[in-house]
């Protein structure tokens, strides 16, 4: 389960536009006369600069060039930029309060019955191995490979995203991975069925990261926090929900494994008409490409400019998206410190939980003599813990607000320094109780104290390492991601074996020692965060971009408090911003590429590396 940025960011344009280089509106006479036509524009839109324009599309003056020398042909064209217009309800920020409830509350059950998938296969597998003949290994593979799907299957969706927009993907994903689940109710063999689990990891991932994007879609930063934190509830809870109710269709013999797809297809199948009505495009970016090709179908040039959406300019090609897609976060996780720490860290909390879902079975079975209901009722300490961590989030929330003015993004690790001690002594407890001798409430406890912990990790990776990258976050994080699940998920496989070797209790209290290696983690994150940042090539480029950013957009430590600011960031107040920002840059002599001297060459190059347009909405 990944999980997609939640705290996506803007980029030179405004706060909408998604890929392209901050061009200056045009102020000079001619186009203040010009503006001032006797058909006034539509709402929202305004006049923009005279930029390129190729076969490729609308290009910025430094891509002009660059087309220039490849023998491209190369026409002026005055833009109109197309904008919400002020409040508008056409922008997801403005959409009224039941329309946002409607579009959450069908989003967050994809979330959760995606995440429920994982455990409520792993409670069929004994009527499953008895029908295919499969064996223990064969079995547990299933449930890495969902998580593999997982993890690979964002790494692909930016690019998609902003080309078709989070509403058909929504779509799409949901009919498909219905369909995939006949793999599981007519499959004849174990090979059927673990090429449907990974279908259904690729398919199931846009529960974990286009809901994270349409949260970000539909609020501004400052009131993310409360629907973040349900859709954490919603991932983490699904696998506990799975077990706990799914164990009651294993125990009939009438039903059994295959029951247990047909009942979730069933209702993937009546969810799927829910979604289609209920749901909207919420990409502010596609909205307003498709916005301003409509005026261009109606409008034509009779305006005096072509319509342009932001994100129009210096757009790149679909695959060329998609290569970078796929190789950026990769370079983060094996190049940022922060990043590949919070990943192995974030891998091994994540490895646990799935050898919770692949061994609670296990441990009450054979320790406890537990049947298959009893055993698939222990997986409600995971429904309990998830909870008790969503509440103790809130604590979090009051440090972050109370300490971010004084230490910046670090106040972020307040719970995590916490919670990576607590998780490792969960996993002691755990461990230690998993003997006949002690009541079977012991591993329970130490279950529900494992998750507790591990829901406070989960939000606070993506949460510190969105806002430690500013534009860049979401490569970030879909690096932090891919290794968390890839590793994470794997270790659903050698679950049984570990058990079988080491026994339940050593092989856990194994685990809670190495958990209690990397707790250090956001303590030095806490401690030396800025400094390890400063001296990253990558970070340090990106702080910098995000400090020129806030100081053009005026939210300065002396402009007021701390929810004002975050309120100027989104919205309309950025669109506004936004246009005497331009007018600003118009203004100041343009600079050439080489005139910082060396060290503005190093820079340079950093830049080109990551782009260097912010790749705002990575985690679709």
């Amino acid at each position: 389960m990944v999980d997609i940025d939640p705290n996506e960011r803007t980029n030179g344009f405004n706060s909408t536009s998604t890929s392209a280089t901050l061009i200056p509106s045009d102020t000079s006479p001619k186009s203040n006369k010009r503006s001032q036509s006797v058909t006034p524009l539509p709402p929202g839109c305004t006049w923009g600069p005279t930029l390129g324009l190729t076969s490729r599309g609308v290009v910025s003056p430094a891509r002009s060039s660059e087309a220039e020398a490849q023998g491209l042909e190369v026409e002026q064209t005055r833009v109109i930029w197309v904008d919400f217009p002020t409040a508008s309800k056409e922008n997801p920020f403005f959409f009224s309060k039941r329309r946002k409830l409607g579009i959450m509350a069908v989003a967050l059950f994809f979330a959760n019955i995606t995440a429920f998938e994982t455990s409520s296969y792993s409670i069929g597998i004994p009527s499953m191995r008895r029908d295919l003949g499969a064996t223990a290994l064969q079995a547990a593979t299933g449930i890495s490979l969902y998580g593999w799907g997982f993890a690979i299957g964002p790494l692909a969706l930016a690019p998609l995203t902003e080309e078709f927009g989070r509403y058909w993907m929504y779509i799409g994903s949901i009919a498909s991975y219905t369909l995939v689940h006949l793999t599981h109710g007519l499959g004849r063999n174990i090979a059927t069925v673990l090429v449907g689990r990974f279908l259904l990891g690729i398919t199931g991932c846009i529960g974990a990261t286009v809901v994270a994007g349409t949260v970000a879609d539909l609020y501004p930063p400052h009131k993310r926090g409360a629907p973040m934190s349900l859709f954490t509830l919603s991932v983490v809870l699904g696998p506990g929900l799975g077990a706990a109710t799914m164990c009651w269709v294993e125990a009939n013999s009438k039903l059994e494994w295959r029951w247990i797809a047909w009942i979730q297809m069933i209702a993937c199948g009546v969810y799927w008409p829910i979604a289609y009505f209920v749901l909207r495009e919420t990409r502010a970016s596609v909205l307003l490409r498709r916005k301003a090709k409509k005026l261009r179908v109606t409008r034509g040039l009779q305006d005096g400019g072509r319509y342009t959406a932001r994100s129009e300019v210096d757009k790149e090609k679909f695959w060329v998206a998609m290569r970078r897609s796929l190789s950026r976060p990769l370079l983060f996780v094996t190049m940022e410190p922060v990043v590949t720490f919070f990943a192995i860290w974030a891998a091994l909390v994540w490895g646990v939980f799935f050898i919770q879902i692949a061994g609670l079975p296990y441990v009450f079975n054979t320790i406890y003599g537990f049947g298959t209901t009893a055993s698939g009722s222990t997986y409600w300490a995971i429904v309990i813990g998830t909870v008790v961590g969503y509440f103790l989030n809130f604590f979090q929330d009051r440090l972050y607000k109370r300490h971010v003015a004084r230490i910046g993004v670090e106040a972020r690790l307040f719970a995590p320094c916490v919670a990576g001690i607590v998780f490792a002594v969960g996993c002691i407890i755990f461990g230690l109780t998993s003997i006949p001798s002690v009541h079977w409430i012991g591993p329970c406890i130490g279950v529900g104290i494992i998750l507790a912990a591990a829901f406070t990790i989960y939000q606070t990776c993506f949460i510190y390492l969105s806002e430690c990258y500013g534009s860049h976050a979401s490569s970030a994080v879909a690096g932090m991601s891919f290794l968390r699940i890839l590793v994470g998920s794997s270790f659903a496989m050698f679950t049984n074996q570990i058990f079988d070797t080491l026994t339940p209790r050593w092989g856990l209290l194994m685990i809670g020692c190495i958990a209690l290696v990397l707790a250090p983690i956001p303590f030095i994150a806490f401690f030396k965060g800025p400094w390890i940042r400063e001296r990253s090539p990558y970070s340090k480029v990106l702080m910098a971009e995000e400090r020129k950013r806030i100081e053009a957009e005026g939210l300065t430590e002396g402009s007021g408090d701390l929810e004002s600011r975050m309120e100027d960031m989104e919205g309309e107040s950025v669109m506004e911003q936004t246009r005497s920002r331009d007018e600003r840059d118009h203004a100041r002599p343009h600079r050439g590429r080489h005139e910082g001297g060396h060290g503005q060459d190093k820079e340079n190059h950093v830049k080109d590396t990551l782009d260097p347009r912010p790749d705002a909405g990575k985690l679709q």
